[in-house]
């Protein structure tokens, strides 16, 4: 796990110092500002990862949390052949500051069936969720 967060950091900040994302999250408490582009060999594309941080970001409530706009990028970055398996990291960011908040990981797998390239989609997307739906609870720490 450290060894993927140490591979994933650097691509994570990279795309954290974008001037420009810190608009991303101007009508809304919680934005999706990037994506990093998943490894080819995951047989996922940045659209995918996109839509589907998108939609679950809709579903989120911070209700309870500091009001903050708060920026969320999105990196896949552990490939498991089981036969498709993925670890997704979020990183929060205030929007404002551009300070880290929290950093976090979601997982999905599937242990059998053949991998096509839906079943990939729809693992991806569970990674997704598993990350994103640990925002409530980072953000009311």
């Amino acid at each position: 796990m450290l060894r993927s967060l140490a591979l994933a950091l650097p691509v994570l900040l990279a795309l954290a110092t974008d001037a420009t994302s810190a608009s991303a999250a101007s009508d809304s408490e919680l934005a999706l500002s990037e994506v990093a582009p998943p490894p080819p060999a995951s047989g996922v594309d940045t659209a995918t990862l996109e839509s589907a941080a998108k939609g679950e970001i809709q579903r989120i409530r911070i209700d309870g949390a500091k009001k903050r706009r708060v920026l969320v990028s999105v990196a896949l970055v552990r490939i498991d052949d089981t036969p498709v398996g993925f670890t997704v990291d979020a990183i929060l960011r205030d929007a404002k500051s551009g300070t880290m908040i929290a950093i976090l990981e979601g997982r999905a797998h599937v242990d059998g069936g053949k991998p096509t390239d839906d079943l990939k989609k729809q693992v991806a997307h569970a990674a997704v969720r598993s990350a994103l739906r640990q925002i409530p609870q980072a953000l009311a720490q």
